[in-house]
C-alpha cells in the first residue's frame, strides 16, 4: 500500500505561472493524510516558498523534499541538509553576473533571494517568480551558507542550451538543469532529488515500493526511475514518460489531485478490509 507520496511541483503539481494549488489538490492531500499517507512536495524550491502554493496550508508542506533533494523537513523540522560549495558557487556567479540578459540567484534559508546580472526590470515577470520572498541586487554576492541557487536567462531556449553547457564546463562541480522557462537550478554535480528523497524514505522507515512520485522534467528522472510507483504527467517531457511505469493528466487538468483521490479510495479499502491488495483506479 502507499505510505508517502512525493510530488514535484512547477509543471507537476501546480502549471507553471499560477500562484496556488487548487482546492482540489488540497482537498486530495488532506483525504491521503487522513488515511495515514504522508505527502511530500519535492521541488527545486525552499520550504518558505511553499507556502503561498498551498493558500499557508502547513499541512501540505510540513514534510517535504526541497532544493532538489538538499534539504529535507519531516513535520516542519530540518531531518537533512547539504549546502552548495562556496567557491564554484561565486565562480559561477562571477560568470552569469556579467552577460546580457542573465542573472544569478541565491536565497537565504527565509527564501529571500540576492542576484548579481541584470535589474528588477530587465527581468520582467520573471523577478516575481523567482523572488516570492523578495529579493536584492548586488555588484558581487553577499556569502552565507547557500543550498539553493539559480540562473536566470531571458533570452530563447537555444541561448538557455548554450549557457548550460558553458557553465558545466567552466563549472563542473555544478549542473545547471533547465526546470521551467528561463531558469536553470544550480545543483551539486551527481547530487538529484533521489538523495533528498532517500533520507525521507529512511526517516519514516519506507520501502520503495510504499512510495509514489509524481514528476514532469529531468530533474525528476532519477526519482522517477528508483520508485516502482513513479507517474509522470501527460505534459512531461520525454525523458520523464520513459522513466515513468504510469501516466497521468495534465498538470493544468489537476493530474495529481485525480492520482491523489485515488489513492486515498484504495488506502480507505485497504484499511476497511484490514488487506494491501486494493490498487489505485490510474495503476489498474
Amino acid at each position: 500500500m502507499i505510505k508517502l507520496v512525493l510530488s514535484d511541483m512547477d509543471n507537476t503539481l501546480i502549471p507553471f505561472g499560477r500562484e496556488r494549488v487548487s482546492q482540489r489538490t488540497i482537498d486530495a492531500i488532506h483525504a491521503c493524510q487522513e488515511q495515514g499517507i504522508d505527502f511530500a512536495p519535492t521541488t527545486g524550491r525552499d520550504r518558505a516558498e511553499l507556502a503561498g502554493f498551498f493558500g499557508g496550508d502547513r499541512s501540505c508542506y510540513n514534510t517535504a523534499v526541497c532544493v532538489n533533494g538538499q534539504k529535507v523537513y519531516y513535520l516542519r523540522s530540518l531531518v537533512f541538509e547539504r549546502s552548495l560549495d562556496n567557491e564554484p558557487l561565486r565562480r559561477a556567479a562571477g560568470y552569469v553576473g556579467k552577460l546580457p540578459n542573465c542573472a544569478f540567484v541565491t536565497y537565504r534559508s527565509d527564501g529571500l533571494g540576492d542576484w548579481v546580472g541584470i535589474t528588477r526590470e530587465e527581468m520582467g515577470s520573471m523577478y516575481d517568480r523567482a523572488f516570492m520572498a523578495g529579493g536584492m541586487h548586488h555588484e558581487e554576492l553577499p556569502v552565507y551558507p547557500v543550498a539553493k541557487a539559480g540562473v536566470i536567462c531571458m533570452g530563447d531556449q537555444d541561448d538557455i542550451d548554450r549557457l548550460r553547457l558553458v557553465l558545466e564546463t567552466a563549472v563542473p562541480e555544478f549542473v545547471f538543469p533547465n526546470t521551467v522557462d528561463n531558469w536553470m537550478d544550480v545543483s551539486i554535480r551527481g547530487w538529484t532529488k533521489l538523495e533528498g528523497v532517500k533520507a525521507l524514505m529512511k526517516t519514516l522507515s519506507l520501502s520503495p515500493d510504499e512510495v509514489c512520485a509524481f514528476g514532469d522534467a529531468d530533474n525528476d528522472l532519477t526519482m522517477l526511475e528508483y520508485i516502482p510507483n513513479s507517474c509522470a504527467m501527460a505534459n512531461a517531457n520525454d525523458n520523464a514518460k520513459a522513466a515513468a511505469r504510469w501516466q497521468v493528466g495534465a498538470s493544468a487538468d489537476d493530474g495529481v489531485a485525480i492520482a491523489l483521490e485515488q489513492i486515498a479510495e484504495a488506502a480507505r479499502q485497504c484499511n476497511e478490509r484490514g488487506t494491501e491488495d486494493v490498487m489505485p483506479a490510474f495503476m489498474c
